[in-house]
């Protein structure tokens, strides 16, 4: 097991009191959220099961992540992101920080530090909550999608990342910001609202027409 990895899970056995308490209050609401699923279940209810599932889903795998998941979407992305720098030579990868090393046309070096932002879980996890839990799909098509949502939102999140290393390699820092925080955004999430419309808007009116 990486050290890195051995670090972080060390970190967050290690609780204070009020890190105990809210881990308690969130174990609470697991079980609440568990049982009102259940009610829906039981009550034939699609829609409440689908809503409240989803969004409990997505709180758990929020809280969950910070042990495991974000460090390793961002660990392939760094990897990934290492592999094509032979073919774009403006950047290099710093693979044990997830540190991307962008050089400038002044001869300078921009570092961005690939984090839980730039790993795209938060995308990943809702994405996944609502496929879980979207009625239309059997369980085998929903593992199938599952995987190719990952992969699809991974991909547009490296894209971002190219986008911003050109960018920043051919322009200079101060387009940086508008780069990152504005196109970059644009164009990740353009990416995977085309995911969504073909994995559930496109989908539900297929199959229920």
């Amino acid at each position: 097991m990486n050290s890195t990895l051995i670090d972080i899970i060390i970190k967050k056995l290690s609780l204070s009191n009020h890190e105990l308490q809210f881990n308690l209050i969130f174990l609470f609401g697991m079980i609440i959220w568990l049982y009102i699923l259940s009610l829906f279940k039981r009550s034939n209810l699609p829609a409440y099961c689908f809503l409240i599932g989803s969004f409990g889903l997505f709180i758990a795998l929020s809280f969950f992540s910070h042990m495991y998941l974000v460090w390793k979407f961002a660990k392939i992305i760094a990897e990934i992101l290492n592999g094509l720098s032979r073919l774009f030579p403006y950047y290099s990868i710093n693979l044990p920080y997830n540190l991307i090393m962008i050089k400038t046309s002044s001869d300078h070096y921009v570092q961005l530090f690939i984090n839980y932002e730039c790993s795209g879980a938060l995308e990943i996890f809702a994405y996944e909550s609502i496929l879980i839990f979207f009625p239309i799909y059997n369980n085998i098509e929903k593992f199938i999608l599952s995987l190719i949502g990952i992969i699809w939102i991974l991909s547009a999140n490296i894209i971002r990342l190219l986008l911003v290393i050109i960018v920043v390699y051919n322009y200079g820092i101060s387009y940086l910001f508008i780069v990152h925080s504005i196109i970059g955004r644009l164009v990740f999430y353009t990416v995977v609202i085309i995911l969504y419309y073909n994995v559930f808007t496109k989908k539900q009116i297929i199959r229920g027409s």
